[in-house]
């Protein structure tokens, strides 16, 4: 093949137009599910104060300041605009494929299959969640800097057959790699494993040392801070138990995900948003399989590689590895370790749904597209040459429609959940979500419809009962709405929202004395929300009640000063109990802040 040096320019240009096209339909998407919460309702992203409170207190649900700043920068460029944060998007991940072209460049020392395989991720569809989800901008930093790190680690001359102490640009590179790795893991969580890579990178050439741990050690003791970190900000506020699964349903879990993975990368067919949840059960003998198909392949890799892990450089004795085996077990080994944070063992709350998620698998991916790339090479010698130069331009365009038809999946909410129902019409989320697309619409049947749906599926969903509350009412359907707010209060005696709503819905049949009830009961949950003392004093003026009401009115007008409903009815409240005076002060000050009588 013609060397890749002098064309090394043109074919990075191929590689980022090339995924850029198949990104296209991407950059013309929406806010989809979770970007309200990560982006456009979040109050860290949206005050001035933002930055402070992402880096400096234990507000954010997840301790990932960089990515957050990121976006905070980001709102004040585009604000609710959707097409600026996709094209960050697309631009990290033109990035990450141009970088692990250089990457892979500087380990193979073989541009071709370098390029191969910086293609093949670069176009894989499994890639879409990660780029069209604008709240999975956190992979996409991540994976950037994971990279940088890997990339400063190999300069610095300890992943060479033979690691001499570093002088000081040496020095300079550990020091960046390092820094690198801290800002990917204030990215996302998910590069905790980056350490065992680095490891491996030594391992390709010779077996570890002491002094190899000693480098390597304050890659895992930032990792392990970094993990405790994150999973104390994920259990910080929250009860909610995501999982309630034992260690070694959680072990056979993970043994299947990393055959799930895999086969999605090999065979990118029928990708999903929300995949099925699984039942994984200890006494199901199915459920030992992908564990030990995975124990067992590892083994066996090991053995035909004849990889040593420490001490001196072995002898040349005994029988010989065999060739293909060394970077198949390397590759493998990569894909699993890089899919240890996803596989289950810690719960992340999008698992409350499914156990799998194309994103997770953003980092594993490039081991099999690497392994993908290398094998071709291997085999380009023994094939056609027209058969070297037509497949992979094949495999290419064929991953590229692929990429562009699930990229169109992401154009709006409804068109994401439409489809993800169509694939799996078990997804809970997609119909419950499907419904709030279709009240946001006025189309409320259809949205009972969904949430109906729901209910059929997991009948104890106090969500779907709320939803399906919350629709019948607004077709003033009051009577079964209030027998949908109470089946969710008993499934969930704490649901704030389905006390206080169910409290409107009694107020407004006029059964006073039971919505004054489920006010109270809104407030023991939370006793500063004004809107509950506005809607228990409104239950307590129309039952006659004024000096009750009237409390209640000036409470919350003490939590929000410039309410102007509450001004106005605490005015007539007042009316009722002849103090005119009070009354009409309330009255033009609800006129002052736009309010009325």
């Amino acid at each position: 093949m013609p060397s890749l040096r002098s064309h090394a320019f043109w074919l990075g240009v191929l590689l980022a137009c090339a995924a850029a096209i198949a990104y296209l339909p991407a950059l013309r998407g929406g806010f989809v599910w979770d970007d309200d919460t990560t982006l456009t309702r979040n109050p860290l992203i949206q005050g001035t104060d933002g930055l402070r409170r992402i880096w400096f207190t234990t507000e954010p649900t997840d301790y990932w300041p960089v990515t957050y700043s990121a976006l905070w920068a980001e709102w004040r460029l585009w604000g609710s605009a959707p097409f600026g944060y996709h094209a960050v998007n697309l631009c990290l991940h033109l990035g990450a494929s141009l970088l692990l072209w250089r990457l892979l460049r500087r380990l193979w020392g073989s541009g071709w299959a370098a390029w191969l395989a910086a293609a093949l991720f670069a176009l894989h569809p499994v890639n879409v969640e990660s780029v069209a989800w604008i709240t999975q901008q956190k992979s996409l930093l991540a994976m950037v800097f994971y990279l940088l790190t890997v990339g400063c680690f190999l300069r610095t001359g300890l992943a060479a057959p033979s690691a001499a102490p570093g002088g000081s640009l040496r020095a300079g590179w550990y020091g960046l790699s390092l820094a690198a790795f801290v800002v990917a893991l204030l990215s996302k969580g998910s590069v905790a494993t980056a350490p065992v890579v680095l490891m491996g990178l030594i391992l390709w050439h010779r077996p570890l040392t002491w002094r190899d741990l000693a480098w390597t050690a304050p890659f895992f003791a930032v990792s392990a801070v970094m993990v405790m970190t994150n999973l104390w900000f994920r259990g910080h506020g929250s009860s909610e138990v995501i999982r309630n699964v034992g260690g070694l349903d959680r072990l056979l879990g993970a043994g299947g995900v990393v055959w799930f993975y895999l086969g999605k990368a090999l065979w990118p067919v029928r990708l999903i948003f929300v995949y099925p949840r699984w039942q994984i059960r200890a006494g199901d003998p199915a459920c030992w399989v992908g564990l030990a198909a995975a124990v067992g392949l590892t083994i066996f890799l090991w053995r035909m590689a004849r990889l040593r892990c420490w001490g001196a450089v072995p002898a040349a004795s005994g029988p010989a590895a065999k060739s293909w085996a060394r970077p198949v077990l390397f590759a493998w080994g990569y894909f699993c370790v890089m899919l240890i944070p996803v596989m289950g063992f810690a719960d992340v709350y999008f698992m409350k749904y499914s156990l799998v998620a194309d994103h997770y698998q953003h980092l594993a991916l490039i081991g099999v597209a690497a392994l993908a790339a290398a094998g071709w090479q291997g085999l380009s010698s023994r094939l056609a040459p027209a058969t070297v130069r037509v497949l992979p331009i094949a495999v290419l365009t064929g991953l590229g429609i692929l990429t562009w038809r699930q990229c169109l999946i992401y154009r709006n909410v409804a068109s994401l959940y439409l489809a993800t129902i169509a694939r799996n019409p078990a997804s809970t989320l997609a119909h419950n979500n499907m419904g709030g697309v279709l009240m946001g619409q006025n189309r409320f049947s259809e949205a009972e419809t969904q949430y109906e749906e729901v209910l059929q599926i997991d009948p104890g969903s106090e969500i779907a009962h709320f939803n399906l509350a919350e629709a019948l009412l607004r077709e003033g359907r009051l009577q079964e709405a209030v027998a949908q707010y109470e089946t969710a209060i008993r499934l969930k005696p704490d649901y704030l929202e389905a006390r206080n709503d169910l409290g409107g819905a009694l107020a407004h049949l006029g059964r006073w004395p039971e919505a004054i009830v489920q006010f109270e009961a809104a407030l023991r949950l939370m006793p500063g929300n004004a809107r509950i003392h506005f809607n228990l004093a409104n239950a307590l003026a129309d039952s006659g009640r004024f000096s009750a009401a009237v409390a209640e009115y000036r409470e919350a007008l003490r939590l929000k000063q410039d309410y102007a409903p509450a001004h106005r009815n605490l005015g007539r409240s007042l009316r009722q109990l002849g103090r005119s005076a009070e009354a009409e002060a309330e009255f033009n000050e609800a006129a002052r802040l736009g309010g009325s009588h």
